[in-house]
């Protein structure tokens, strides 16, 4: 079984998985959009992974041009918890600013 790391770890991985648990699907332009700096090669790849761990679903839509939605599966929902206590984390230890 791979570890927690693997599955999650990396500078993408968990803003992807924060956009979608929290703001629902999306599609691969609309990701691209809010992940500042990630390349197109990268987002796919990071999808990729995350599609074949089970915690991402694409659905493909027969248009032209195609449609391509990715949303976070029960799995990855059930990280919600995990952002959240992250956010509380950082609340109480940032250090002060100016």
């Amino acid at each position: 079984m791979p570890d927690i790391v693997t599955l999650i770890g990396g500078k993408w991985k968990l803003i992807i998985l924060q956009i979608l648990i929290f703001n629902g699907t999306q599609r691969f332009g609309e990701l691209k959009r809010q992940l500042d700096g990630v390349t197109q090669t990268m987002l796919t790849n990071q999808l990729r992974a995350l599609e074949r761990d089970g915690l991402v679903t694409r659905q493909i839509y027969a248009e032209v041009p195609p449609r391509v939605e990715y949303s976070a599966t029960p799995l990855a929902q059930d990280l919600e918890s995990v952002f959240y206590a992250m956010r509380d984390w950082w609340k109480r230890n940032q250090p002060p600013f100016g």
